[in-house]
């Protein structure tokens, strides 16, 4: 009887520390998991940020694009869009050579939401996609459905990814930062340069090889009283007037453009200019 209960107590505790060990590892693949889900409020449950991760890693294998949801209320002293920009380029996001995916940024010290877009992300998800993406995460923020909001977003994430680049989208740069200015201008010195000395080279030619005043005119060649105006008419022959339709594509919204800026990291991106309130 004694070894028995030896032999019970034995197995008891072999099941406790094996249901110890599985709930340490459902822990720690779970926070393996979850890392393109970042709420640091705590506004999502477990279980929600589990299902939005399944369906994040469901976009990622079949659209090869990196989606990241973060919640929080420090953006470190800087704008919606640099910190969104910058978490993405710093946490090692991004699929492929040139970083593909995008970023929803729920900024609760501001009130306001921001997408950010990098890689193919920024020729599939133009300026009007993330605008309508915008109005539609908007509503549930204000009503602080945070779950229903990042759901929303993923949602619209896969239609888009689905639909692909649309046709005639192109990219247009909106904001050229400091050192890129101070990059081009450097670029662009020697030019500079070479046509000033060009135009003083020339100027210097000129002047020496002019030795005395200019004494051709318009009469140097023409016998005087040669030339006389006599009858002057006009005649009115007919009218034409042509038409042409002017087709101004900004007028519709641009549908096909993507608007892009420079990262501190040096890398474009696409997406909101600012951020937007709810």
């Amino acid at each position: 009887m004694p070894y028995l209960h030896k032999k019970t107590r034995i197995l008891v505790l072999a099941l406790f520390f094996l249901t110890f060990i599985s709930y340490i590892a459902q822990i720690i693949a779970f926070a393996e998991s979850s890392n393109n889900v970042i709420d640091y409020l705590n506004y999502l449950t477990d279980s929600e940020v589990l299902t939005l991760q399944t369906e994040i890693d469901s976009i990622k294998k079949n659209y090869r694009l990196d989606v990241v949801i973060v919640i929080t209320d420090d953006t470190q002293g800087k704008s919606s869009r640099d910190f969104a920009d910058d978490f993405f380029d710093y946490n090692g996001y991004g699929i492929g050579s040139d970083y593909s995916g995008l970023l929803m940024l729920v900024n609760m010290q501001d009130r306001e939401m921001l997408i950010s877009t990098s890689g193919r992300a920024i020729d599939i998800f133009t300026d009007s996609r993330i605008t309508r993406m915008e109005d539609n995460v908007i509503s549930s923020l204000s009503n602080a459905d945070y779950y229903n909001a990042c759901k929303t977003f993923i949602r619209d994430v896969k239609n888009y990814a689905n639909a692909g680049v649309p046709s005639g989208q192109y990219r247009v740069e909106t904001e050229i930062t400091y050192a890129n200015k101070v990059s081009r201008r450097m670029k662009s010195l020697p030019i500079y340069i070479t046509a000033l000395v060009i135009s003083l080279g020339a100027t210097l030619i000129l002047s020496l090889s002019s030795k005395g005043k200019v004494t051709i005119n318009s009469g140097t060649y023409e016998e005087t009283g040669s030339f006389v105006l006599s009858e002057t008419r006009d005649d009115y022959i007919r009218e034409s007037t042509t038409r042409t339709r002017i087709n101004d594509s900004s007028s519709s919204g641009g549908s096909g453009k993507s608007s892009t800026h420079i990262g501190s990291s040096g890398r474009t991106h696409g997406g909101s200019s600012s951020g937007r309130k709810f």
